[in-house]
């Protein structure tokens, strides 16, 4: 990070924390394990632990607790705002668990009082999470009610088994343990595992213990749970409940896909079997581990695959008789077998000091002596600040905010009620943003002018100031500056320049000159001059379009008047290695073809969104389908009719990729905001 604090230059690494020019402060030390991580997260809590320090030492007022991050790409502002309020989100709910359960002591908290626990803990008041704050009596008790049951769904969805290194849950930042409470008793009847195969009868009940948790704890983050907010009956009526009481960011999405429970087979996956379900064989990761010689110490013999399932299917049996899991679907047939799940009522959460990461020999057979080592930062994140992270949250500001939106988002901004605020260079001049301490930059910006313009928001009037930039690792650009920051931030402002020679830029300009000369109106959307007509439709230039382009006297007179532009680049033109006496006709010759070729991309959007949509309707309105694959098909269809929508609907010019001329732009066959071209689109479906 190259970075001006208080007028004085110095250097901040994330990866090992060594900063330079200036001297060693607690909150810089405090993020060192942040290197690992994704920029988004960690650039934006370096400046908001800044702002928290000064604000302690009585140095900043409350207008000034405020971040502002620029970005040169609109569509990735609002993916970093979203981003970073479910990242306020879950931390102030991993906290308000860490807490409940650490205020419970030794005895943890059981599922019964889980939620209520948590819920109490985080004391949020009714503004914050309903969607009418007035609400009373009945309709307040069921509010609170549809919040408890969305809270219950996040914290046993985040106990599932993910390489979190930006955002390590609670159990590995080893401050939650879930233990099973009737394990050791189970584990020590001798009864109970004295027709079992010889390596569990004749184990210790240590062996058995730790055995036995590997499997409880695979089966718990693989969410192999039978708990009510996994349920998916019940997790329609959660969402429902949650779409008509809680507000943004609580409420569950109507399009968010809430990941349901599965169920463990004790056997090999089937062809016919359905893929959201889990199988476990001799031949699974807990397979591995009961074959290795390590796992069952006073068993001379090694099992084979065939015992290696027996020993599965007896531990089951086993911890079945003391309720550690439960048969939830029996067997049809004599071959078959049950599928078992683990019931939330025989977990037990207590809380743990940080010191221990969750180990799972599944995936890693061997740890180091000093065992799995936690995260620091997240550690201190969960136990002291998370809980303070109330009321934060963040917004995007890009041209395609709805300008009263934009106008209500820059007043919040300036009064310091919206902390963190993710910007397209629309915020570099022009807006009175106030009292700015901190600025990011989650690229290096074109220019040092844009340096200076954007690192000038902050630290006006003699005030402190910290600017931070990340250079991303793939960016040659980036890279370059990130090598020899002087140039950019110490360099001159230079008038802009523009490359006269390039080849993309004056084809474009010329495509544009010869579009004017045929008069032709590309409309509001593609749907304008395409053939969409009938149940499979053709996607063909209309024929009135058709006719304008290939109108020999447009092109004539477009070709007299781009020589005329050549003309006056001559000289920089022959020193180019591509220019050719007769690229101008070859311009002109292919201009109708290239015209068609830009058109094939929303062709085949509008193709796949067509296929998806009447695929999924057929799903829908097949009753022999389930319950989950109608719903599935029924969100996987609006999807396809939104993006059928962003596609033909541009009744909002100025927000819409696909408006005519700006999806020419695009793909680079007019001039446009996106030089030369976008390289890629992709869509995301949206929060609503």
């Amino acid at each position: 990070l190259d970075c001006h604090f208080i007028s004085t230059p110095f250097r901040f690494c994330l990866n090992c924390g060594v900063s330079y020019g200036f001297r060693q402060r607690s909150d810089f030390a405090k993020l060192t394990a942040l290197g690992t991580g994704g920029r988004s997260t960690a650039t934006t809590i370096l400046g908001l632990s800044v702002i928290r320090s000064l604000h302690a030492d009585g140095t900043l007022p409350q207008k000034a607790r405020k971040l502002l991050s620029f970005t040169d790409n609109r569509q990735d502002a609002a993916l970093q705002a979203g981003h970073f309020n479910d990242f306020v989100e879950i931390s102030i709910l991993r906290a308000a668990l860490y807490r409940a359960i650490q205020k419970a002591g030794s005895e943890g908290v059981a599922h019964d009082y889980l939620t209520q626990k948590v819920f109490e803990t985080l004391g949020l008041p009714l503004n914050m999470y309903a969607s009418d704050p007035e609400v009373r009596f009945q309709a307040k008790s069921e509010t609170e009610k549809a919040f408890r049951d969305v809270l219950g769904y996040r914290l046993y969805y985040d106990l599932r088994r993910g390489w979190r290194v930006t955002s390590p849950n609670l159990e590995q930042s080893g401050l939650l343990g879930i233990h099973y409470p009737w394990l050791a008793d189970v584990c020590q009847a001798e009864d109970i595992w004295e027709n079992s195969h010889p390596a569990l009868a004749t184990a210790t009940p240590e062996t058995r213990i730790k055995i036995a948790k590997v499997l409880l704890d695979f089966m718990r983050r693989e969410l192999a749970i039978k708990v009510d907010y996994l349920n998916t009956f019940e997790q329609e009526r959660i969402q429902q409940r949650s779409n008509q009481r809680l507000t943004y960011p609580w409420a569950i999405d109507e399009n968010e896909k809430m990941e349901y429970a599965t169920i463990l087979y004790p056997r090999s996956k089937g062809k016919r079997d359905y893929g959201g379900n889990l199988f476990l064989s001799s031949r699974s990761g807990f397979g591995q581990y009961l074959r290795d010689p390590a796992t069952f110490e006073s068993y001379a013999e090694r099992p084979g695959l065939e015992e290696t399932q027996q020993i599965i299917q007896d531990l089951l049996t086993g911890l079945k008789a003391a309720g550690l899991v439960e048969i939830v679907e029996e067997a049809d047939k004599e071959e078959d077998v049950h599928g078992y799940q683990l019931p939330a009522s025989a977990m037990l959460w207590v809380a743990g000091d940080g010191t221990k990461a969750f180990h799972d020999p599944i995936r890693v057979s061997r740890l180091p002596e000093e065992g799995g080592q936690t995260n620091p930062f997240f550690v201190e994140f969960y136990k002291k600040i998370a809980s303070e992270l109330h009321g934060l949250r963040a917004r995007e500001h890009t041209a395609q905010v709805p300008y009263a939106d934009r106008e209500k988002r820059e007043e919040e901004f300036r009064a310091g009620e919206l902390p963190v605020l993710f910007c397209s260079p629309t915020m570099e001049l022009g807006i009175d943003i106030s009292q700015l301490n901190v600025v990011n930059m989650r690229n290096v910006p074109p220019t040092p002018a844009n340096y200076a313009q954007r690192s000038g928001r902050a630290g006006r009037s003699g005030q402190p100031a910290l600017v931070f930039t990340y250079a991303s690792v793939r960016s040659p650009h980036d890279q370059y500056f990130f090598k020899k920051p002087e140039r950019m931030v110490a360099g001159a402002v230079t008038p802009p320049r523009l490359d006269l020679s390039n080849d993309d830029l004056l084809r474009a300009h010329l495509h544009a000159i010869w579009l004017a000369e045929t008069g032709l109106r590309l409309g509001r959307s593609l749907k304008d001059i395409l053939d969409l007509s009938g149940e499979e439709p053709s996607l063909e230039l209309l024929d009135f379009v058709q006719f304008d382009i290939r109108n020999e006297k447009a092109k004539k007179r477009a070709k007299a008047r781009g020589e005329q532009i050549l003309h006056t680049l001559i000289d920089e033109l022959k020193n180019s290695d591509w220019y050719r006496d007769d690229w101008l006709d070859e311009v002109f010759q292919q201009v109708d073809a290239r015209f068609e070729s830009a058109c094939e991309r929303w062709r085949d959007l509008y193709r796949a969104a067509r296929k998806q949509e009447s695929l999924q309707r057929d799903i829908q309105l097949d009753v022999s389908r389930t319950p989950r694959e109608r719903n599935q098909a029924k969100r996987l269809r609006q999807e396809a009719i939104s993006q059928i929508e962003l596609l033909t609907d541009s009744r909002n010019m100025a927000q819409s990729d696909f408006y005519s001329y700006r999806y020419f732009a695009s793909e680079g066959f007019l001039p446009g905001y996106n030089f030369p071209r976008l390289p890629l689109s992709a869509y995301i479906p949206a929060r609503r």
